[in-house]
């Protein structure tokens, strides 16, 4: 492949116009992830944000880099600032779930998650980590085009939205979900433990982590292959994804992977932000043809009830 050819691929692969299904739909999942979130948040604000809290605002900043995104330095070291950013954040959250000011809305719920972050970055997970750089690479989609009040506001007063968008911010989307990936077998293949297949026995040893006791786990060749098998997923979640005839085969999996680990775990929210993020990996046009197959059985549903009405009154 010549340098002309490889620089047009890359334009191709960046910037070729496509639908924006997927970042649509992945706007209101994770705006759902966040919903619920939120009540965590928000019944914790005293505890873990409060002035009174187990971390004061002073020690925050000592413990953390030079810089950090942290809008509760700027607001009075007061009960009623968490408060506030909680609110903001839920105003945030609510908008991008049904599309209404969706930039702005994105960028609410990024500022004052971030913020809540910085406040107190000691109980964070990678969960945490996951749901903010979504939130950051999804305001530069399209995502309000479709499933959106925006765009229904949008109709209503006669504005044509282009039907296909460049997919650069969904592709940054979709590098860093494979990075994670990767990045996570690197990294579990350092130690002995995964690659000799106990990793997982140890897992479901550590008590405040078990949800459900599985008896299955109790025998060394289901605990190998499990172990095994975990790290053949998730390698092939970041590099193999990417080819078309295994791509759904493959989020199956993962899917199945983070249900299991969510049945007998206790990671909040992990499993579900990893399950949402999949979404990017969905091509639209398929999401597009789904689309249209609902609308035509729903259009087809609502004819026949009204056919069986109109038999019913000239029956009468």
């Amino acid at each position: 492949m010549t340098i002309r050819e490889t620089a047009k691929a890359i334009d191709t692969f960046f910037f070729k116009p496509q639908p924006v299904n997927s970042v649509a739909l992945m706007r209101i999942l994770l705006g759902v992830v966040l919903f619920i979130h939120w009540f965590t948040i928000w019944s914790h604000l005293e505890i873990f944000w409060g002035p009174e809290g187990i971390v004061s605002l002073q020690t925050s900043w000592e413990r953390t880099a030079d810089f950090r995104i942290n809008i509760f330095a700027f607001l009075p070291d007061d009960p009623r600032t968490s408060q506030l950013l909680a609110l903001l954040h839920l105003g945030g959250v609510i908008g991008m779930i049904f599309g209404f000011f969706t930039r702005t809305s994105i960028a609410i719920a990024f500022f004052t998650l971030v913020s809540f972050h910085s406040r107190n970055h000691f109980i964070l997970n990678s969960a945490d980590v996951i749901m903010r750089n979504m939130l950051f690479f999804l305001f530069f989609t399209h995502s309000n085009d479709l499933y959106s009040l925006d765009a229904w506001i949008r109709r209503a007063r006669g504005v044509q939205t282009p039907k296909e968008r460049a997919p650069w911010a969904l592709r940054l989307i979709q590098i860093q979900f494979c990075v994670i990936y990767i990045a996570t077998v690197m990294y579990k293949m350092k130690g002995a433990y995964w690659a000799e297949g106990t990793a997982i026995y140890y897992a479901t040893r550590l008590d405040e982590f078990v949800r459900i006791a599985v008896p299955l786990l109790n025998y060394m060749f289901v605990i190998k292959m499990l172990t095994w098998s975990t790290l053949i997923v998730e390698f092939a979640l970041g590099t193999f994804v990417w080819i078309k005839e295994l791509r759904y085969w493959i989020l199956l999996a993962g899917v199945g992977l983070h249900l299991g680990i969510e049945v007998t775990m206790n990671i909040p929210l992990f499993e579900w932000i990893m399950i949402v993020s999949m979404m990017c990996m969905v091509d639209s046009y398929d999401l597009e043809k789904i689309s249209v197959w609902i609308r035509e059985k729903v259009r087809a549903f609502v004819l026949s009830i009204r056919f069986r009405e109109t038999d019913l009154v000239k029956t009468r």
